[in-house]
């Protein structure tokens, strides 16, 4: 998210909650993605001067997707200046949570609810703004070009085949994990005895990709088992040398 500092003016920052709706294709392809501290924060007004670290936050809106970046400042005067030119303050993030084609972005602006709050010190600026008024601000609604999936977050735990199947002697595992938990997963042969550990630590959300090596091992059935607080599952796969 940038802002633009006309030329001739300046933007003491005050307490802002710049709130933008993406409206996505598929609806409900999307999900706001908090962050705290904010990814890629202006590091002058953020944790810094005065002010405290900067966050995003889910917007709660009667149609489409919204998430909101919170400067938060209890300054009453030295306030940090941002002079004429553009400059970063932070980035939003989205969840994809099921393939997506296209998606609008805007900016809550009046009249809609919740709305975009901007300071200029400690004077609330009006969105537009008229001849009359001492600050105001406007915006320029983000079009989409792209949609680039850089990680999409499954909605449940899974254990997938493995591939290829029958293997010799390297195969891979596909698994998915919808949120941060502690992971296991193991390698037994037809006697239950385990024979090696693929995975064993605490992941984040996303999917994820194994492989299981058997090299050593003798040609038969072994069977793979994910474990983690909230999900259990075994699969077959066969070894063929």
């Amino acid at each position: 998210m940038v802002a633009t500092v006309p030329a001739g003016q300046t933007w003491r920052v005050g307490s802002c909650n710049i709130r933008v709706t993406a409206f996505p294709n598929p609806t409900g392809s999307l999900t706001a993605h908090p962050d705290n501290p904010a990814v890629n924060a202006n590091t002058n007004i953020s944790n810094a001067n005065g002010y405290q670290a900067m966050t995003t936050t889910a917007v709660n809106t009667s149609s489409g997707v919204g998430i909101g970046l919170n400067i938060l400042t209890f300054n009453t005067s030295g306030f940090y200046r941002f002079t004429a030119g553009s400059y970063t303050l932070g980035k939003i993030r989205y969840n994809v949570t099921t393939p997506n084609y296209a998606d609008t972005l805007k900016f809550r602006n009046p009249p809609l609810t919740p709305v975009t709050v901007i300071y200029d010190s400690t004077l609330k600026c009006a969105y537009g703004g008229t001849a009359t008024d001492s600050s105001r601000y406007t915006t320029v609604d983000p079009i989409v070009l792209e949609v680039i999936t850089l990680n999409t977050i499954p909605t449940d735990f899974n254990l997938f085949q493995n591939y290829p199947n029958p293997f010799n002697p390297v195969t891979n595992i596909k698994y998915d994990v919808p949120k941060n938990s502690f992971v296991k997963i193991r390698v037994f042969d037809i006697s239950g005895r385990e024979v090696s550990t693929l995975v064993d630590g605490e992941m984040e959300a996303g999917s994820y990709e194994t492989s299981f090596d058997a090299s050593k091992y003798a040609s038969g059935i072994y069977f793979y088992k994910m474990e983690t607080k909230d999900f259990n599952k075994v699969m077959k796969m066969v070894l063929l040398k």
